[in-house]
């Protein structure tokens, strides 16, 4: 990778600027490294023994967009594998937060939650399994009298623009309804959004449940098995060599999540994205806290687990420099004014390791994936202990709730925070699936509009805003 001077002085200013504003630093002390690591819980195993010889389609990557688009194609009638550099779920897929919701989404996004919100409703039924999805309802504190018009024109737009297919069922609550959804606060919340189909996915069983009704269905799954590339064959796709092999294809997704960006490297294909890191925790039951989806001003946010334990997150990204953040870092500048959603700029090894990584490799070369099978993110245990301090402060409830596991995910975003869906056009037969912080509640539809473009189909959604090109 080329970074001219000008990438690098304007990008530089970019991580200036941003390390020097209030709420994104000490750059020093922050976590954001990535370590190697497992699946936080559950394990599929893949499969034993030599690769197939061809298949329709290879998805690369065994994480919940690629699992998700494997059962969206072996349902339409192709034979499907799925390569898997570490572990299935290994990563991010094993780590999400797990809410289906489509709260102050921006129109682009806004279907594409929308729509997965009623696939995931649906979905246990579906594979004959507990999925652990359940509809709960969200509710959400506005941080003041500006959020909280916005929000109100926001409700207005959307009941207008949504059909009766899929009812929008948000709507401001307040008084007994919302005392009722925020029993035992100790502030006097006075009014609020709420999100009645709203629902949970526990990182603990989502995407474990999905792997194995992929292979009932059919999907191939093999583990340990880094793609390192693909070979063409008078300029269209002919294999997909993984370490264990090449197998013989002329359909290809790229569905690797962060990896997404070094794979297409490798094919001269840039996949503009910066890495981000949110840290999560699970406590134990608390008798007498509000059930649901709560997110509160002063950065408290927990979500109740099918077994009745919570999630609770800090609403904190934190951003390590890269070597990417010097060629287009100044594109994330307007995502880090969210002010409900601060950034933490982090300055560790990761930006010499990015700038050692190789980029090109040969594909009888071992690649970097075979290096890096399963990796996380260190959790920020400091900013943890601090939401977890003023969750309990505002419900006592929690009190007494034992700290079960904490971890934190690893991401790839966009510029514009919305996810990849795209065709590749250097690449006829190959269609991408990456950069998005809402995998799990989009992969219903995200893999649908994947397996669509793929196949020359008209997408359930106008893939325009999710283009490779639009930036």
């Amino acid at each position: 990778m080329n970074i001219t001077r000008r990438k690098f002085l304007i990008g530089g200013a970019a991580v200036v600027a941003a390390g020097g504003a209030g709420i994104l630093t000490p750059m020093l002390t922050r976590e954001g490294r990535l370590i190697p690591g497992k699946p936080r819980v559950g394990f599929v195993n893949g499969l034993n023994g030599p690769l197939p010889k061809q298949s329709d389609v290879v998805v690369v990557g065994g994480g919940i967009q690629g699992i998700m688009t494997a059962i969206n194609l072996a349902e339409r009638g192709l034979s499907v594998v799925v390569v898997e550099k570490g572990n299935i779920a290994g990563e991010q897929s094993s780590r999400f937060y797990g809410q289906v919701m489509t709260y102050k989404m921006p129109d682009a996004t806004f279907m594409l939650h929308h729509m997965a919100k009623q696939r995931w409703r649906e979905m246990n039924a579906k594979v004959g399994a507990d999925t652990s999805y359940r509809t709960q309802g969200r509710v959400e504190v506005p941080l003041d009298d500006e959020d909280l018009a916005h929000v109100r024109q926001w409700i207005d737009t959307k009941h207008k623009e949504v059909g009766s297919d899929i009812p929008f069922k948000t709507r401001i609550i307040e008084g007994d309804e919302l005392n009722q959804r925020l029993k035992g606060a100790t502030s006097s919340w006075k009014i609020a959004g709420f999100e009645e189909d709203s629902g949970s996915l526990d990182p603990e069983i989502a995407a474990f449940v999905m792997a194995e009704y992929a292979i009932k269905i059919g999907v191939k799954i093999y583990t340990n098995c880094a793609a390192r590339g693909i070979e063409t064959q008078a300029g269209a796709i002919s294999d997909v060599v993984t370490e264990q092999g090449a197998i013989r294809t002329s359909q290809v997704v790229v569905a690797g999540g962060a990896w997404s960006r070094l794979f297409m490297q490798n094919l001269n294909v840039n996949v503009p994205t910066l890495p981000a890191y949110q840290s999560q925790q699970l406590i134990s039951a608390a008798p007498g806290a509000p059930g649901g989806n709560v997110a509160l001003p002063g950065n408290i946010y927990f979500r109740e687990q099918a077994d009745g334990s919570y999630a609770t997150s800090p609403r904190v990204i934190v951003a390590p420099v890269v070597q990417e953040s010097f060629m287009y870092g100044y594109k994330y500048l307007p995502l880090m004014s969210q002010p409900d959603f601060p950034v933490h700029i982090s300055l560790n090894e990761q930006l010499i390791n990015t700038f050692m990584q190789p980029k090109h490799w040969a594909l009888n070369e071992v690649s970097p994936f075979e290096k890096y099978r399963d990796m996380t993110a260190a959790p920020d245990v400091p900013e943890l202990e601090s939401s977890l301090e003023k969750l309990k402060a505002e419900f006592p409830a929690f009190k007494d709730s034992k700290l079960i596991d904490r971890w934190s995910g690893a991401m790839s975003i966009a510029p514009d925070e919305d996810p990849i869906i795209s065709v590749v056009k250097e690449y006829p037969g190959m269609v991408i699936n990456t950069a998005t912080g809402w995998g799990m509640t989009e992969s219903p539809v995200s893999a649908e509009i994947t397996a669509d473009l793929l196949l020359g189909k008209t997408p359930v959604l106008n893939p325009e805003p999710f283009s490779l090109y639009r930036f």
